[in-house]
């Protein structure tokens, strides 16, 4: 009975979600592309190789918005997982707490909400010197979670001392290390 209550206990895993973005300037970017075949003003070179790059830029910012909201952050006991089926060049990232140096939480205005800061996890692989980046939507539990796992403290004299409360008087970005 004991054992199975500690194997349970260590099985928590907290995941969190990507966050849903509007799609609409992607789709009316690709739209636009499209009309200008069907409006058949396509006859000059220039007008349809805007038209081209137009479908293509409305795609990629389209796949980007979807690769966003399917991307799932998951908090284990031993590392924090990031899972993205749609990035094809890295479906999973597996960030143990013991090589997370460094997180930043970017306030993009004054008078912010959650939406308007990101989070950035600097990760360096075990027996390399490469600074991997992770940017992450903010979410004040996965912020907290995240530092009080690898260990990391505000740094000192930084304006942001907790997760609860994003800066409203400036915007900027807040490290722990």
């Amino acid at each position: 009975m004991t054992e199975t209550l500690q194997a349970e206990a260590s099985v928590e895993r907290l995941i969190f979600k990507g966050k849903p973005k509007s799609m609409s300037a992607a789709v009316a970017v690709m739209v636009a592309g499209m009309l200008t075949f069907s409006m058949g003003i396509n006859q000059v070179f220039f007008v349809e190789a805007m038209a081209w790059t137009f479908i293509i830029w409305g795609a990629l910012l389209f796949w980007g918005h979807i690769i966003d909201y399917s991307s799932t952050y998951e908090v284990t006991e031993d590392a924090l997982i990031v899972r993205s089926p749609l990035r094809l060049w890295s479906i999973q990232k597996t960030m143990d707490w013991g090589h997370i140096k460094r997180m930043y939480v970017v306030v993009e205005r004054i008078g912010a909400t959650a939406e308007d800061a990101a989070l950035q996890v600097i990760f360096t692989p075990e027996g390399s010197t490469q600074m991997i980046r992770e940017d992450m939507p903010y979410n004040p539990q996965l912020a907290q979670e995240i530092a009080d796992r690898a260990g990391l403290k505000a740094e000192r004299g930084s304006a942001m001392k907790s997760f609860d409360a994003l800066p409203q008087e400036q915007k900027g970005r807040y490290t722990w290390q």
